[in-house]
């Protein structure tokens, strides 16, 4: 576990925040995890250079492979259009009311505008509506993001099930903690390890949003992978790594059928969606409610703290903690979905837009359709 060497003034702050009661178990110190040639630990900068270097990797193999030949034909051939509609024509009267309201402006506010421009209120909510679809992203960038997320998550899974099935700590979880923190880095581990963090990046570094974007659109998700980031980043700066690894195993599956139902929403092929959210929806119950709560997390609570103490493991541990408390917000609104799923008839997510915007800025219905 190899941190970095500062000189100068610099030394006593770096000094300062790595100090190894913090970090470590009593008595252990940073010169006590030096890698030697048949015991490696994590090093620090690993996790900043290699995946910030690979995520540029995964860019350019989605921009100039998977999706010119794997993804614009796939949703050609899905019927999907490259098209995005054109803003309606610039008014500042109109523009002002978008920029504070959105699409939902106080009808006072509307009648004000209405009478200003001598036209009826429903031609300025028309025009909202259609400013506000101009700058969404369309359905063909987001059968993108979901055709590439679908392959990154699928490869990442299949790899982390190969490498891990030969794990002990898989089967023993009492060994992701004992002998703490002298627990050995193999190069299969490593490489699960960066290429995770690096897809984090890439998919953080794609949805910056481009100027005139939607913020509410890419935040949340930008939030999600900075979290992970962090956690994972946590993991390997204590050697928390074991059951990091299970931790991102046991998450990444139910993704999968998510994805792939979303890309047949995309592609209007209703009974298909349906049947992956039905898989999506075993899994996620599976993994995050019942293996994670009950596996992992029993094991955090009542076995890592008879062999830690140190502050940073509490603070992993309210990490996980955090973790477990957005899986359950997000049960919450799955189980919504469901519900209204069955009243509706229309399969939802709790992650799109509140409407859905025709060719001519009409709103075809207000229900969150899966994006």
């Amino acid at each position: 576990m190899n941190m970095p060497e500062e000189e100068g003034w610099w030394q006593s702050v770096a000094a300062t925040f790595w100090h190894p009661d913090f970090w470590l178990p009593l008595g252990i110190k940073w010169e006590d995890l030096k890698s030697t040639e048949n015991f490696q630990y994590p090093d620090f900068s690993d996790v900043w250079v290699y995946p910030l270097a690979l995520s540029a990797v995964y860019i350019f193999l989605r921009a100039f492979i998977l999706e010119p030949i794997f993804f614009v034909p796939l949703a050609r051939f899905a019927g999907i259009s490259n098209r995005r509609r054109p803003p309606p024509e610039e008014n500042d009267i109109y523009e002002d009311i978008y920029q504070r309201y959105k699409t939902s402006p106080p009808h006072s506010t509307l009648e004000e505008a209405a009478q200003a421009m001598d036209v009826p209120t429903r031609k300025v909510e028309r025009w909202l509506r259609r400013r506000h679809a101009a700058v969404r992203a369309t359905k063909y960038e987001k059968f993108m993001d979901c055709a590439y997320d679908l392959v990154c998550h699928t490869c990442l899974c299949a790899f982390g099930f190969v490498i891990m099935k030969t794990k002990p700590w898989l089967w023993n979880i009492t060994l992701c903690w004992e002998d703490y923190p002298h627990h050995s880095i193999d190069t299969n581990v490593w490489w699960y390890y960066m290429l995770r963090l690096a897809y984090y990046w890439s998919a953080t570094i794609m949805h910056v949003p481009t100027p005139g974007r939607v913020l509410q659109d890419v935040i949340p998700m930008v939030l999600h992978h900075l979290f992970t980031i962090l956690l994972m980043v946590f993991s390997w700066t204590c050697n928390f790594v074991r059951i990091g690894t299970l931790v991102l195993l046991v998450h990444e599956c139910a993704d999968i059928p998510l994805l792939a139902a979303k890309m047949f929403k995309h592609a209007g092929i209703e009974s298909c969606t349906d049947i992956l959210f039905a898989v999506f929806v075993i899994l996620w119950v599976l993994t995050r409610c019942l293996i994670y709560p009950l596996w992992i997390m029993h094991s955090v609570f009542f076995e890592a703290t008879t062999y830690m103490f140190m502050p940073s493991a509490y603070i992993f541990l309210g990490l996980l903690t955090g973790l477990l408390l957005l899986n359950l917000l997000w049960t919450v609104l799955i189980m919504g979905i469901i519900i209204r799923k069955v009243k509706a008839g229309t399969l939802e997510d709790f992650r799109s837009s509140a409407e859905e915007y025709s060719d001519n800025g009409t709103v075809k219905n207000n229900v969150k359709k899966v994006s």
